[in-house]
Order: structure tokens, then sequence, then C-alpha cells
């Protein structure tokens, strides 16, 4: 498949601490892809270096196979941070607030959007009433104005009860199957491997692993295989 990302020896220091120290993705077109890794691996440096939020200090980062510069910002969604919403104002004004900002037809933007995220139902209510699975799904309707080829998720699944992640996890597969590439970092390792195509795992700010789910597991057990990578990377062994 062609790639929609490609990351390539990403660094990233804050004063004296190192949070990425080289990491290496490639996600391809039309897929979801989960970037894992436990709290403090890196996850969200690595999203906001995609999403145009951070500069790194060195690597580089391909979008649709050509360098990533301020143009190819016009092609990602991001959702990083949790969705930030007018709580007076509904899905619909939201989207059209939204859409008139980066010059897209408002009216088009709304209908289009929100019956792929599930809101077309509740479109009218404002946003303060909403639980946070619908907030999370406004947020993602938001980041999808315009069309990006690629969406930018951080911990998207974070907060949500049992039916919410559910819920979630059947969007992410819709946006890939409308055209959409999504990559999605979590914490949550049995969410990714619900949603997920391909996986890449940092540890310390570096990529430990990039593949399959399965080529992941270890003896058929993924939570397994994920802890032996984490205990083994951690303590410098390979």
């Amino acid at each position: 498949m062609p790639s929609a990302l490609r990351v390539r020896a990403l660094t990233k220091n804050y004063g004296s601490t190192a949070a990425l120290q080289g990491v290496d993705l490639d996600v391809a077109e039309g897929e979801v892809y989960g970037l894992l890794g436990p709290n403090g691996a890196g996850k969200t440096t690595v999203m906001k270096a995609v999403a145009g939020l951070l500069r790194p200090d060195s690597g580089t980062l391909e979008v649709a196979g050509r360098p990533f510069t301020r143009d190819s910002l016009r092609g990602i969604g991001a959702l990083i941070d949790g969705p930030g919403l007018w709580p007076r104002m509904d899905a619909r004004q939201h989207l059209r607030a939204h859409a008139r900002l980066r010059g897209v037809d408002p009216d088009r933007a709304a209908a289009d959007l929100l019956p792929l995220v599930g809101l077309d139902q509740v479109a009218d209510r404002r946003s303060s009433a909403y639980s946070l699975g619908m907030r999370w799904r406004l947020g993602i309707a938001i980041a999808m104005i315009g069309s990006p080829r690629l969406l930018v998720l951080d911990e998207p699944t974070n907060g949500l009860d049992p039916i919410g992640m559910r819920e979630m996890r059947a969007l992410l597969r819709r946006l890939a199957e409308s055209g959409a590439t999504v990559f999605v970092s979590s914490h949550q390792l049995d969410q990714i491997a619900r949603t997920c195509d391909r996986v890449g795992v940092i540890v310390h700010g570096r990529t430990r692993y990039e593949g399959a789910l399965s080529g992941l597991a270890r003896d058929g057990d993924l939570e397994a295989g994920f802890f032996s990578l984490v205990e083994r990377t951690s303590s410098g062994v390979r």
C-alpha cells in the first residue's frame, strides 16, 4: 500500500529530558494504525509532531510520499488533548463555525459529517449536554472538516465507558472505510487490538516494534508479548 505517513529517526528533547530518541514509523494509506507504549513513552509527542504542533529536533516526516511542510497540514486532521467545545453551541453550530474558518461550505460539512460520526440525531443539542463519547465524536467530526486524508487522534478512548469505547472503535473503522488513514495512539492494548490493522510500539522514545498484532503476541498472548517487549527494552535487552 502507498505510504500515508513515514517517520524517520525522530528526536525531541524538553530541556534535559529526551522525549523521542529515534522513532521510525510507516503508516499505509487507508489503514487504522495504532501507536502503543507505556505512559511517558513519547506517543503524544509523536502525535504533536505529525500534527504540526511542535517541531522535532531532528529526523524527517513524510506525508503522502512528500516531505512534511506547512502545506502538508491541509491534508491532516488532528484531535489531541481532547475536544475543545463551546458549551452553549450544538454540534451543527460547531461544524458550521469551524468550516467557515477553514473556507469549507458550512452546510455541506454539517450534512456530511454529522451522520458519519453518528451525531445527526442530536445535532441540535448543546454540547454541554453531551456525554464524553459524544464530545469526542464531535471533536473528530471537526478534525474531519475539509476531508483530510490523514487523521491523527491521541488517546480517543481515554475516559470512555465500555459503550463509548465500542462506539469509538466502530467510528474509527468507518473513517478508514470512508477513505481516511487513521493514526491513533493509546495505552489501552485491548482497544487497539480490536480496532487497528497494524501497530507500532515505542518505549522510552524509541520504536521497539512495528507490524501485525500477531507478531507482537507471545505464545498467542498479546498482553504477554507487549509486556515482555516493554520489560526487555526498558532493561536494555533487544
